[in-house]
């Protein structure tokens, strides 16, 4: 059996990355973001999307993780330290730095944490991100395939039961990824693996069936925290943590709570929840908000009124 371990400290070495605008655009539209500044306004390039960075495909075989039954995602991380808009050249690398064996309900897991940074290519060679990201490599004893995302059912207002959700948790939006939007997805972040898109694939490999992408989980976990902060607002941090799997085509709720201590030096830090159809809580996360000057909130108001209307929920805390 091989050694996971021999391969921490594996490297990509650094590479050019170039924030394509159609790829940022089809992220932004298949996670329903609308808000600005990650819209373009009066002629400058937006910001890319929360997710964006992490979203984009790191190959796994070339760090040395070997290929498995099933390929999940146990989880992801963002840290951003500058601005980063549509168009930008960047250059990025990815390390191995660290690896976890243990022995699951179905059989053998191997993870896997990657880190990868982004910088400019400018003479500074500034980091803008810095990322971390969870590879799971599942070898099931048996075929049994998992439930998606088992739970307790929602309550009649729609609130999952249990507690996992507090009490002044907000539901912000439901969103369901079609089986197009998933390849659209797909194709626009490398990410092709087939279990998110050929049910016969999906269940060889042990699953219920296609499962919607972790990375567009959390790129839904982020639109949920920006409608929370209103319009100009800006992610600084973001990370999710997938307990369970979604499917194509079911709902997917957001719920947003802020940290109970309020805004910080740093931003508002606010507790991300994704509920799955069932009514259980398959997606947990974490979020920093900034608000963007009011001028600069004003001006994109200005640009495009249909599309700038989320009013701050970090004064108001009102309750869906």
């Amino acid at each position: 059996m091989h050694d996971p371990s021999a391969i921490v400290g594996n490297s990509t070495g650094w590479a050019p990355f170039v924030c394509e605008r159609w790829r940022a655009e089809r992220v932004r539209e298949v996670s329903g973001l609308v808000q600005h500044p990650y819209l373009p306004v009066d002629g400058r390039a937006e910001l890319v999307p929360p997710s964006f960075l992490s979203a984009q495909y790191v190959d796994a075989f070339d760090l040395g993780i070997p290929d498995a039954p099933a390929r999940l995602n146990g989880g992801n991380a963002c840290r951003w330290l500058a601005d980063v808009r549509v168009g930008e050249a960047l250059e990025r690398n990815s390390t191995v730095v660290d690896v976890e064996v243990k022995r699951g309900r179905t059989g053998r897991l191997e993870l896997y944490t990657i880190e990868t940074v982004y910088r400019r290519t400018a003479d500074s060679r500034a980091e803008v991100a810095k990322l971390r990201y969870t590879a799971i490599r599942r070898f099931p004893q048996s075929p049994t395939a998992p439930s998606a995302s088992p739970g307790p059912r929602p309550t009649g207002n729609g609130r999952p039961t249990g507690a996992e959700l507090p009490e002044g948790a907000t539901r912000v939006f439901t969103a369901t990824v079609s089986p197009r939007d998933v390849v659209r997805y797909a194709v626009a972040t490398e990410d092709l693996y087939e279990a998110h898109y050929d049910e016969s694939a999906a269940r060889a490999s042990g699953l219920p069936g296609t499962i919607v992408h972790g990375l567009l989980k959390l790129a839904w976990l982020a639109r949920g925290a920006l409608e929370y902060g209103g319009t100009g607002s800006v992610l600084r941090e973001l990370s999710a943590s997938y307990r369970g799997m979604d499917l194509v085509k079911d709902d997917f709720t957001v719920w947003v709570a802020p940290e109970p201590a309020g805004t910080g030096a740093t931003g508002t830090r606010l507790h991300l929840f994704g509920q799955s159809r069932g009514g259980a809580i398959s997606t947990v996360g974490t979020a920093v908000v900034e608000p963007v000057p009011t001028s600069s909130i004003s001006s994109a108001a200005g640009a495009s009124p249909d599309r700038a209307r989320t009013q701050t929920r970090f004064q108001t805390q009102e309750e869906e």
